[in-house]
């Protein structure tokens, strides 16, 4: 648990978020461990402008070697060698693997995908009736199924994709983490092995062929399908899970969007704003010294924009607190902003408003099954979601 955890309660980060927003906005933690300095932002302002600031970013190397140093004595990460993807990289790699996959998850690309995404949701909606837990049953699978298709993976794969990705992302377990990634990088060089013997209509053709013309090499190949795959669906099944829960607090608004489903779009936009899948960005390091309001704050000091503070601001969207899945404008921060906005977002949208608008279409007696206070979280807020949401689903139609 990190400081930010300590202050902000996973399971209702919002009134600690508001302290630290208002008496705190640039918000200094210095840890007893590493004696490094972390500042965390709550301000929307604050978190877009650092968000666009080429001044900070993700990469160690670019910081002198004294500083990246003392930043990897802490820093032990069994998935390291998975992570040479745009996620991770500040540009020039950054733009050049994002130029490369951007078409495949444009919006052009996702408007084709539409269809077959409703049709996945609507097989694994026929299970559903009764009590069931809607992140096992749905929000889990869903994004898997839809990546491994556009990728062109075998379905009789998807069973181990999904244990790897639970044990990577869910376990907490560092030796556990580090062997499904070893194993899920070996997965993917077979599979790489097989499209370039026989290349097909995918996503992974078309990486195994810029691997051969040197647009891309081996390390970005596989790190690349492990975001794509692995990392990416987390947002997706978050935004799901806690889309779902909101519905159900606020039945006035689950009522609203039932009568009006053309609102579902924007009660997307809501959901990511209201209760977000991402608690923060991932952390950057100020590559020079940066002034952030009346804060100055040294170079090489790790910087956390909080999104789930941000999108509460008050400054920014009236009535914050406010769940309203009509709200317009909604500009908010929930799958980030400048260079690192979120490539899978529009292919999210598509799977939430998919999964959440079938869910509200055919099942009009759908129920919280336990008390909202048994929830259980995931315990940091980086990635901000229900790890179980049992739900009651009746009256079923077609």
């Amino acid at each position: 648990m990190t400081t930010l955890e300590r202050v902000a309660d996973p399971a209702d980060p919002y009134p600690g978020l508001r302290r630290l927003r208002e008496r705190a906005p640039v918000y200094r933690h210095v840890s007893r461990a590493s004696g490094r300095s972390y500042w965390y932002l709550m301000k929307y302002a604050d978190v877009q402008r650092v968000l666009l600031d080429p001044g900070l970013g993700r990469e160690l190397d670019r910081l002198p070697p004294e500083l990246a140093a003392a930043h990897r004595r802490w820093e032990h990460d069994p998935l390291s060698m998975l992570r040479r993807n745009v996620f991770n990289l500040d540009p020039p790699d950054h733009t050049r693997l994002r130029r490369l996959l951007a078409p495949a998850f444009g919006a052009r690309t996702v408007a084709a995908l539409d269809l077959r995404i409703r049709e996945v949701v609507g097989e694994l909606a026929d299970g559903l009736p009764g009590e069931v837990d809607l992140i096992e049953a749905l929000a889990l699978p869903l994004p898997i199924l839809v990546v491994a298709e556009l990728l062109g993976l075998p379905a009789a794969d998807r069973p181990r994709l999904r244990r790897w990705s639970d044990v990577m992302l869910r376990s907490g377990d560092p030796v556990l983490v580090r062997a499904a990634g070893m194993e899920f990088a070996a997965y993917v060089e077979e599979r790489i092995g097989e499209r370039r013997a026989r290349p097909g209509d995918d996503l992974l053709s078309l990486l195994v062929q810029a691997e051969l013309s040197g647009a891309i090499d081996r390390d970005e190949l596989v790190s690349s399908v492990f975001q794509l795959l692995m990392a990416g669906d987390e947002t997706t099944v978050n935004l799901i899970g806690n889309g779902v829960l909101e519905l159900l607090r606020h039945p006035g608004q689950l009522a609203r969007l039932r009568a009006r489903p053309q609102l579902i779009d924007s009660a997307i936009e809501e959901m990511a704003r209201f209760n977000g899948p991402v608690g923060h960005s991932r952390m950057v390091y100020a590559m020079t010294e940066v002034t952030i309001g009346q804060t100055t704050i040294p170079q090489g000091d790790v910087v956390v924009p909080v999104l789930l503070a941000a999108n509460r601001d008050p400054a920014v969207f009236p009535h914050p607190d406010v769940f309203d899945i009509g709200r317009t404008p909604n500009r908010h921060l929930g799958f980030g902003h400048g260079v690192h906005f979120c490539l899978g977002a529009a292919l999210a949208r598509s799977q939430a408003r998919a999964a959440i608008g079938t869910l509200v279409h055919r099942f009009p007696e759908m129920s919280l099954a336990v008390d909202p206070t048994d929830l259980e979280w995931t315990p940091e807020l980086f990635l901000h979601g229900v790890r179980r949401l049992p739900i009651t689903l009746k009256g079923a139609r077609s």
